[in-house]
């Protein structure tokens, strides 16, 4: 009699019983009756996340196999579990991947982590493809493969990748990524973006041994973006390149909301020119700087109060500031009349994305 009832249960109804369901619940739901089965199905494959190879294998087979599954999947994340010492993935493996990959054709977001960096041939059959996806994460190197991916992906907003770069890798067509605003990898990569004319608003770099002395060279070529432009991250500047670093920023891009991390000089002159460059950015709201190498580190509230209140005085547009004191991130905020700290409930979220939120 219970089986009846479930096979007659309206769509409405089926929908909200898979709501309310627990995602380990979901597979058992599915093999309730056939009314269930669709929509625990969709959430089931919805969002395909797990750092297990065997769990990502057996749902690409099912998507595989089974023709309905495909368009269910909306975000698809592959990573290695950290409790893994295997660093090589058999090729059976990422056949299967790549054949999954072409039955996803309502895929939306899309995370790719190779521990070997040597897989990104899984997205080189262009015509096999039939997603647009909107934001992307790969830890792949940047080479033929992956640019004549992205080449095909007219509606990507946010993308993201960590590899280095071939030697070999060729520059992009014309019009490629014409919806590309936020972008997050090494700075030769981000040359090769500057050679399109995107619309860029976010950009973050992380720098290395190797790139720390392109910087200076690097910034410069911003200019092509200083009109769309609103946030700059680029990641551990050394010290000695920060005031040169912050002066061409204000330069180049007078006009960002956010810049970050610049370490900040303890002593004068060199942080008085650090001031002078941020009388410059007269719509700067989020400020991000390093002070890890202060001594003493300017750990109580009333020193970094004040520092605040200093930085604000030579940029009075400023919103918030984020101050880096070895492994610790203090949010800082302006309410009008004095800084005070943010509470730590979320804070972390808040710091990481802020170079984002502009």
């Amino acid at each position: 009699m219970s089986n009846i009832t479930t096979m007659t249960l309206p769509p409405e109804a089926c929908h909200r019983i898979v709501h309310w369901t627990r995602r380990c619940d979901l597979t058992a739901l599915c093999l309730t009756s056939k009314s269930l089965q669709k929509s625990a199905e969709i959430r089931l494959y919805e969002v395909i996340m797990s750092g297990d190879i065997n769990v990502i294998f057996r749902a690409c087979e099912s998507i595989v196999s089974q023709e309905r599954l495909g368009p269910y999947v909306r975000s698809f994340y592959l990573y290695l579990n950290a409790r893994r010492t295997q660093t090589e993935l058999p090729t059976r493996f990422w056949n299967m991947v790549q054949k999954a990959l072409w039955k996803m054709r309502c895929l939306d977001v899309l995370y790719i982590d190779d521990p070997a960096r040597a897989n990104s041939w899984i997205l080189n059959d262009i015509p096999k493809i039939p997603f647009q996806l909107r934001e992307a994460n790969f830890r792949l190197p940047w080479n033929r493969h992956v640019i004549k991916f992205l080449e095909s992906q007219n509606k990507l907003r946010q993308f993201h990748i960590s590899g280095g770069i071939d030697e070999d890798a060729p520059q992009f067509e014309d019009g490629s990524l014409p919806d590309l605003c936020t972008f997050d990898g090494h700075l030769a990569s981000a040359m090769h973006l500057l050679s399109l004319p995107c619309c860029l608003r976010h950009l973050r770099i992380p720098l290395d041994r190797s790139t720390n002395k392109q910087l200076l060279d690097f910034i410069p070529n911003l200019s092509t973006l200083s009109r769309t432009l609103r946030s700059l991250n680029i990641i551990h500047i050394p010290e000695e390149l920060s005031v040169e670093a912050i002066k061409l920023i204000s330069f180049v891009c007078p006009d960002l909301h956010y810049v970050g991390i610049i370490p900040l000089p303890m002593t004068f002159p060199h942080r008085s020119m650090i001031h002078d460059a941020l009388l410059a950015m007269h719509n700067l709201r989020d400020l991000e700087i390093d002070v890890s190498r202060w001594s003493p580190l300017p750990n109580t509230g009333s020193l970094q109060r004040m520092l605040a209140t200093e930085l604000h005085t030579y940029c009075p547009s400023i919103e918030h500031i984020v101050l880096r004191t070895g492994s610790n991130r203090t949010l800082w905020y302006f309410d009008g009349n004095e800084w005070n700290i943010r509470s730590e409930n979320g804070q972390h979220l808040l710091v990481d994305g802020l170079w984002k939120s502009r």
